[in-house]
C-alpha cells in the first residue's frame, strides 16, 4: 500500500471510530460488557496505549533506531519504567496481560483527559507516519502493522460497541 493511501485510509477510518464513540455518548462510556468485561472507556485506554506504543516505534525508525522486543523480565520492567507502557511485542508478556495493564493504568484518569491523551497518541502516530519515507514504510512492513494497531483495531472494537449500544444516545 502506498503511503498516501495508508494516510487517507487512516484518516477515514479514524473519523468512523470517532463517530462510534460519539454514538455511545459520554454517559454510557463506563458501562461494562462491551468487549468482555471492558467498557467503551476501557477500550479507548487500550487503543491509546497501543497507538502510543506504535508512534514511539515509528519515531525510532525515523531516527534510524529499532528496539528489539524485550527478552527478559528485567528488560520488560526497564521498558515499562522508561516508556510508561508494556512492550507489546515481547513474547514474554501475554497479550491479554498487556491489554489489562493499559485498562487498569487509565481507569481513574478523568474521561476528558483520557480523550486528550488518546488524540495526542493518534496525532503522534500520524505525524510519525508522515515523516517516514515510502521506502521506510515498505521495508519494514509498516502498512500492515499500522493497520492492525489502528483502523483494524477500531473496526473490531467499533463492532463490539455497536452491538452493546444498538441505539444512539438521545440528547
Amino acid at each position: 500500500m502506498r503511503k498516501s493511501q495508508l494516510l487517507a485510509r487512516l484518516q477515514n477510518e479514524r473519523e468512523d471510530w470517532e463517530h462510534v464513540l460519539n454514538h455511545v455518548g459520554s454517559i454510557r462510556l463506563g458501562i461494562g460488557g462491551v468487549s468482555g468485561h471492558w467498557s467503551a472507556r476501557d477500550i479507548l485506554a487500550h487503543i491509546l496505549v497501543r497507538e502510543q506504543y506504535l508512534a514511539d516505534r515509528l519515531h525510532e525508525l525515523q531516527q534510524g533506531k529499532t528496539m528489539p522486543p524485550c527478552q527478559s523480565q528485567e528488560e520488560l520492567e526497564t521498558f515499562l519504567e522508561e516508556f510508561g507502557y508494556p512492550d507489546f511485542e515481547s513474547s514474554l508478556l501475554p497479550e491479554n496481560q498487556a491489554n489489562e495493564w493499559a485498562v487498569v493504568k487509565y481507569r481513574n484518569v478523568p474521561f476528558k483527559e483520557l480523550v486528550v491523551l488518546e488524540i495526542h497518541a493518534f496525532d503522534s502516530l500520524y505525524e510519525s507516519l508522515m515523516a517516514l519515507s515510502e521506502e521506510q514504510l515498505n521495508e519494514n512492513g509498516l502498512a500492515e502493522r499500522v493497520a492492525r494497531a489502528t483502523y483494524k483495531h477500531y473496526r473490531h472494537h467499533a463492532a463490539d460497541i455497536r452491538n452493546r449500544f444498538q441505539t444512539p444516545l438521545k440528547r
